[in-house]
């Protein structure tokens, strides 16, 4: 039935892979497409799976994947979607095909979102929606398919054209009217041929119900209860005589699925039969499948999915049944659990019933595992006034951190206040004050914090968490002797305790791992990391596994560890998307970005584009850090421009005074280079400058190859060849000295075209890149070094892109005014780039730069 171009396209994406979305109305053919396509792909040897996600059961996680692969099991979200993503990938080629996802379940849509983020090899995702009706959950996981992500196809299925519908119902006198009548749309369209009538699809549909018997019409509606397919001792469970559904069959309401159950033969009749029950006998025909299934020793969930729509105080079984179907949800489908437990909260009483309070604790639980932060704020926030001061610690703790990763700094520091002014004590309470501080750069608040936290401490693990807080705010600040002696001391107390001692307060180890990466420890580090991963895995914190995973991130990216750096980022990504905090993702993707610029481009901009918009307007740490690392990535793939006022803004001025002390060499450099790129010399030594003196007080070996660097391609744009190739060897050195593999490569690259040994300096460097595989720091010294064989001896690459403009004109004996008259540029500043022109270039006049340049 025509649509050659839809299937062409469905065939093409066969060929790549990816994600393929089949969009359009109901009853337009998009089933019908999809079951050619199906066919075709079958005949061609792949394995195609196919599930179809229905309305009604929308609190089932996983359905439309357990229709398509079946049983999917329990356990960790992400174990489970890696799982499934396995198991795809060891089946070769394949097709899944999901059908109505407009009615997906949430669960369905975060595997979804994760099989787009993380594609299977040879795996052809098949998403067909109506997009009108579609919602903001399987929309954001379809974006996960962006530029720089797998091959994506969209394929608009539209209304017939009348060749086509004369393909479907025949030719007739009437075609055109009733092609006219239909709008195109096939459904439509074969009911008027058929003699049926109705102004609208859904009154054509109603139209065909109404010629049911009051039995026939039963036993369709107790399939409705049952769910998208059933089985006739299924129906049989609600009353109707199962023979019926033969009856059915034969008026093509219901169809064979081939497998012992029948399904609706478009979801719109389900729709219309469901919904046009009585509601009385509705409720009662879900009592009493949720009895018959209770009975037979069915999974809860298929069970609370029928106490949900009936749920009373008058069965005393429904309340235990939605707390435990809740309880079995919690970590791998939460959305579930809040619909539950939603569903359960008026079979309890106010919050001065404890049954109320367990649910109302669970369902926060529930909506912060969800990501639905706002909502569990709201929540927690509901159910604290009802807790007294001493008994809610947990709650508390849970809601300041939820505020923190809404980036709602104040109101978490407020909130803490206000336990304590109350007499709230304990450890905990002033560790996370203390954080709160840190985010909002104010160190000594947070070293009072701190010393009150150790001094409340009352068992070692306690004790640990608060001397690796003050080992991190020591290495933030980045003072030499202070930091040193507090790693030291949170090193031997984290490294004293058991490893269940450290699973209760993993912090002891986190900001641990942070504070060592700050000092340049990376083998301490690395060592305490891997030990806090393995201890992480083991809870269901997405806050801490994420930490974890940024640490390691960056610890293997920096020291050349770029696959297993580029592993741990994408998990931490994973993890981060569960949370529902935007300020957290942008941090994950930014560091992400750090590791992944060095092997693919183009990805990198996107990560670290969408993480710098994110947090754009937010105060804090994170998001400080989550710009200077974007500008870091966007300068070093061609934007200096962006990179600078990133920079600049963050940073608080070309000193850079508001960004983190420990790191401001690193930041300065990146400044350094992004305008040197722009072309502002002066600016850029102002800016190297001040790395050089904030390296000066750090005393850490990296920190100081930056300030270098950023001092060699200074020197070098003011002319200073021999300076700059002694700061270039410094650099070179000092990162060698660190362990930042990836950075001595790009060291070597930088400052080879103003090295005696430049073409030395690219093969180093692409071996080095080799052996990381940084492969686009390969191709860089590639370039590089074919670019110095073809020039020779020339220096006129030396200049910078102004200088080289004003060089080009002042050759054709332009006078300096002229020059600057064409350039919009004052008389001054062009004498000021020609004197670095003749500098670099060792000449002293019009006729000596043309003959050097070549012109």
């Amino acid at each position: 039935m025509g649509r050659e171009a839809e299937s062409t396209a469905l065939a093409k994406a066969l060929e790549t892979g990816g994600l393929a979305e089949v969009t359009g109305e109901p009853g337009i053919g998009k089933t019908h497409l999809l079951t050619e396509f199906a066919r075709d792909a079958g005949e061609r040897g792949v394995k195609v799976l196919r599930g179809v996600a229905t309305e009604f059961e929308r609190d089932l996680p996983h359905r439309v994947f357990e229709d398509a692969i079946g049983p999917l099991g329990g356990g960790d979200r992400l174990a489970l979607a890696r799982t499934v993503r396995e198991h795809l990938a060891e089946l070769g080629r394949v097709a899944l095909i999901l059908d109505d996802l407009h009615w997906a379940d949430p669960a369905s849509c975060e595997l979804l979102a994760y099989l787009v983020r993380r594609p299977a090899e040879e795996l052809l995702i098949v998403c067909a929606y109506r997009d009108r009706q579609a919602g903001h959950r399987l929309l954001g996981a379809l974006a996960e398919a962006g530029p720089a992500a797998i091959p994506h196809v969209r394929v608009k299925v539209g209304p017939l054209s009348l060749g086509e519908a004369r393909e479907l119902v025949g030719d007739r006198p009437e075609l055109r009217d009733l092609h006219d009548e239909s709008g195109g749309n096939p459904l439509y369209l074969k009911g008027l041929a058929g003699g049926a009538a109705g102004s609208t699809l859904t009154g054509l549909l109603a139209g065909e119900l109404a010629r049911l018997s009051d039995m026939e019409l039963r036993a369709a509606q107790a399939g409705a209860v049952l769910g998208d397919a059933f089985t006739p001792d299924d129906v049989a469970m609600l009353g109707p005589v199962p023979a019926v559904l033969g009856e059915l069959a034969a008026r093509d309401l219901i169809r064979d699925t081939g497998d012992g159950r029948f399904r609706f033969r478009h979801p719109l009749l389900r729709q219309l039969v469901y919904e046009g029950a009585d509601p009385a006998w509705r409720m009662l025909a879900h009592r009493l499948a949720a009895r018959e299934l209770s009975a037979l020793g069915a999974p809860v969930r298929e069970v609370a999915h029928h106490v949900a729509r009936t749920a009373s105080r008058h069965e005393p079984g429904d309340l235990p049944t939605l707390m435990a179907a809740a309880r079995e949800a919690v970590n791998i489908a939460p959305a579930a659990a809040v619909e539950w437990l939603k569903a359960a909260q008026p079979l309890v009483g106010d919050l001065t019933d404890p049954v109320s309070i367990q649910l109302h604790v669970l369902l926060a639980q529930a909506l912060i595992y969800d990501g639905r932060l706002e909502d569990a704020r709201a929540a927690l926030h509901e159910l604290l006034p009802h807790l007294p001061v001493g008994h809610r610690s947990e709650l508390v703790a849970a809601c300041a951190v939820v505020e923190r990763l809404l980036g709602r700094y104040a109101e978490a520091a407020s909130l803490l206040t206000n336990e304590a002014a109350k007499g709230g004590k304990g450890a905990w309470l002033h560790r996370e004050l203390a954080t709160l501080w840190l985010h909002l750069g104010d160190v000594p608040a947070a070293m009072t914090d701190i010393a009150a936290a150790v001094e409340a401490a009352e068992n070692p693990e306690e004790e640990a968490a608060g001397h690796s807080l003050l080992a991190f705010a020591a290495a933030y600040e980045g003072a030499p002797g202070p930091a040193a002696e507090a790693v030291d001391a949170a090193a031997h107390a984290a490294d004293a305790l058991s490893d269940a001692a450290a699973t209760r307060e993993l912090t002891a180890l986190t900001r641990l791992v942070w504070a060592e990466s700050f000092v340049e420890r990376q083998a301490d580090a690395e060592r305490h990391a891997r030990r806090a991963l393995t201890l992480a895995r083991s809870l269901s914190r997405s806050g801490l596994l994420a930490d974890v995973l940024m640490a390691l991130t960056q610890l293997c990216g920096r020291t050349g560890q770029l696959e297993e750096a580029i592993r741990f980022g994408e998990e931490a990504e994973d993890v981060a998307c569960q949370s529902g905090s935007p300020i957290l993702l942008a941090l994950v993707r930014s560091i992400l970005a750090e590791s992944v610029v060095y092997t693919d481009v183009p990805r990198a901009v996107s990560l670290a584009t969408w993480a710098a918009d994110s947090v754009a307007g937010v105060d804090g740490w994170w998001s400080a850090s989550t710009i200077s690392l974007s500008a870091q990535v966007l300068l070093n793939s061609g934007e200096p421009d962006r990179a600078r006022w990133m920079l600049l803004g963050i940073g608080g001025g070309v000193g850079m005074p508001q960004c983190q002390p420990g790191y401001r060499p690193m930041w300065l450099e990146t400044l350094t280079q992004a305008l040197l790129g722009c072309d502002e010399v002066a600016w850029a030594s102002a800016a190297a400058n001040a790395a050089l003196a904030a390296a000066g007080s750090l005393a850490l070996p990296a920190q100081r190859a930056f300030a270098s660097r950023a001092l060699a391609c200074v020197r070098a744009a003011e002319g200073d060849l021999a300076g700059a190739a002694e700061f270039a060897a410094q650099a070179e050195s000092l990162f060698g000295a660190a362990g930042f593999r990836p950075q001595v490569a790009r060291t070597l690259i930088m400052t080879a075209p103003f090295r005696d040994d430049g073409h030395k300096a690219l093969a180093m460097a692409k071996a080095i890149a080799a052996e990381v595989g940084a492969g686009v720091l390969a191709e860089e010294a590639e370039r590089e070094q074919r670019r110095l064989a073809a020039r020779g001896p020339r220096k006129g690459d030396l200049l910078t892109k102004r200088e080289r403009q004003i060089a080009e004109l002042a050759k054709t004996g332009l006078t300096s005014k002229e020059i600057a008259a064409r350039l919009m540029l004052s008389s001054r500043t062009v004498d000021d780039h020609l004197a670095h022109v003749y500098r670099k270039l060792g000449v002293s006049s019009r006729t000596a730069l043309a003959n050097v340049l070549g012109l």
